[in-house]
C-alpha cells in the first residue's frame, strides 16, 4: 500500500481546497509583509538622508551667514555701523520668516507613508469582495 491512497479518501476533496486556499493567503500575507517591510527601510533612509542633509545644510548656512554679516558690519564700522547692524540683523530675521514658511509647506505636502502597501491591501479588498459577491 506504498504510495496508494488510503479507501475512501478522495483527490481534490475539500480538504486540498481548503490547504489551497491557505497557501494561498499566506503567501499574499508574505507579499504584503515584504513590501512593507521594504517601504519601511525606504522610509527609515529617506528620513535619515533627510535629516543629515538639513544638519549639513543648517550648519554651513549659519556659519555663510554668520561671515557675511560680519562683513558688512566690518565694512561699515567707521561710518555707519549701527545701520549696519541693523541691516544685517532684520536680512537674517526675514530670513528666517522665509525659511520658517518654505518648511512649514515642505512638511505639509509630504507623501502618505505605506502608501504602495495601503493601496495593494485595498486592491486585494476589491478582488475579494467581487469573487464573493453572486
Amino acid at each position: 500500500m506504498g504510495d496508494s491512497e488510503a479507501p475512501g479518501r478522495t483527490s481534490g476533496g475539500l480538504f486540498d481546497s481548503l490547504r489551497s486556499l491557505v497557501a494561498t493567503l499566506v503567501a499574499m500575507a508574505h507579499t504584503r509583509i515584504e513590501l512593507f517591510g521594504t517601504e519601511l527601510e525606504e522610509e527609515l533612509h529617506r528620513v535619515l538622508a533627510l535629516a543629515l542633509g538639513a544638519v549639513l545644510v543648517l550648519v554651513l548656512a549659519s556659519l555663510a551667514l554668520l561671515f557675511s554679516g560680519l562683513v558688512v558690519i566690518a565694512a561699515f564700522w567707521d561710518t555707519h555701523r549701527m545701520a549696519a547692524v541693523v541691516c544685517v540683523a532684520v536680512g537674517f530675521s526675514t530670513l528666517a520668516v522665509v525659511s520658517y514658511f518654505v518648511v512649514r509647506k515642505q512638511t505639509q505636502r509630504r507623501s502618505r507613508l505605506l502608501s504602495a502597501t495601503l493601496a495593494e491591501l485595498e486592491h486585494d479588498l476589491e478582488k475579494l469582495g467581487r469573487r464573493s459577491s453572486p
